[in-house]
């Protein structure tokens, strides 16, 4: 008997438990081998499906009603955390200002719609954009005529302490709706751009759970070493097996191949469930990969992203 609450898909936006799909065979994915794929729907949370963001922002950001200094932080032209940050800035009525990386992009449907939210953007050429990440963007509000002090600034991704603190409270809350012991273990899927979020859920994986990153581009060992790093840096024990997934290629930050574009097509058609190009797709390829080799459970996180109607779809 399955272990974990599944639920079929509806329109949700609370937060109050995880909702978990099952993913059959169907005539575009018709072997899923003798294990178990599942979803957890995270692209339906929040007022914009904001995903992971949601809780990568929850202790980000002042409490409702508290004073705050102009908010600043930094990203890409389609950037998720950006996006997430302008909707959660608009409805508490905070200043906010995002420096994107880049000149060659004034107008996309994440920054166009960043623009319309209220948030103040300012570009920088990537020279200058690697100078500010190794500064780890303490110049940014002198760039503004602010002193650090006068400003509230999340780094790139909004992954720093509190971030992990956010996504460790969803990570629980999936984990305990799976039951994972050694009867029923599991492996989750999730992408990795950061690493703040896979280190969420590693902190609250138990030893029935393997936690498997897939990254977002060809970043080399620079993903391995930012993980590790975040794990040193919160120093809570680990109990489960984790591993970023360096076998499969999953093209560049921000572009898919002609078959991810299919794939994407594939899996909306017989599912009903749109995965972002950028994170939950490539995903979404490494779990089917998986899923024929055990008879664990596979589950795959999907962390929203959709910026609907916004999807940086490049093809390479």
């Amino acid at each position: 008997m399955s272990m974990e609450k599944t639920i079929a898909a509806r329109p949700i936006r609370s937060n109050s438990e995880p909702l978990i799909q099952n993913i059959p065979a169907s005539p575009s994915f018709p072997e899923l081998g003798h294990g178990r794929l599942l979803i957890v729907r995270g692209d339906c949370i929040g007022a914009a499906g904001e995903g992971n963001k949601h809780f990568k922002l929850r202790y980000n950001l002042p409490q409702q009603g508290s004073p705050c200094p102009p908010v600043i932080s930094v990203g890409g032209p389609w950037s998720n955390h950006l996006h997430a940050l302008a909707h959660a800035c608009s409805r508490r009525n905070l200043p906010v200002h995002g420096f994107i990386r880049g000149l060659d992009y004034s107008s996309t449907p994440t920054i166009d719609s960043l623009h319309s939210l209220g948030m103040r953007l300012h570009h920088l050429d990537r020279v200058d954009f690697r100078a500010e990440r190794e500064r780890q963007w303490q110049g940014l509000p002198q760039r503004l005529g602010f002193e650090p002090h006068q400003v509230w600034l999340l780094p790139e991704g909004g992954s720093n302490a509190a971030a992990v603190k956010g996504v460790r409270e969803w990570a629980r809350s999936i984990i305990d709706a799976l039951r994972p012991d050694a009867a029923n273990p599991v492996t989750l899927y999730l992408g990795a751009g950061t690493g703040a979020t896979m280190a969420g859920f590693i902190f609250e994986a138990n030893e029935h759970c393997r936690i498997v990153g897939v990254p977002a581009g060809r970043f080399g060992l620079w993903l391995q070493t930012a993980v590790t790093n975040v794990l040193a840096e919160q120093g809570s024990p680990i109990e489960c097996d984790w591993w970023l997934d360096t076998t499969t290629d999953t093209g560049n930050f921000g572009r898919m191949t002609d078959w991810l574009r299919d794939f994407i097509s594939d899996f909306d058609r017989e599912y009903g469930i749109r995965l972002d190009p950028v994170y939950t797709c490539k995903v979404a390829r490494v779990a089917l990969e998986g899923v024929a080799q055990d008879q664990r459970r596979h589950v795959i996180i999907h962390t929203g992203g959709l910026q609907t109607p916004a999807l940086p779809v490049i093809l390479e």
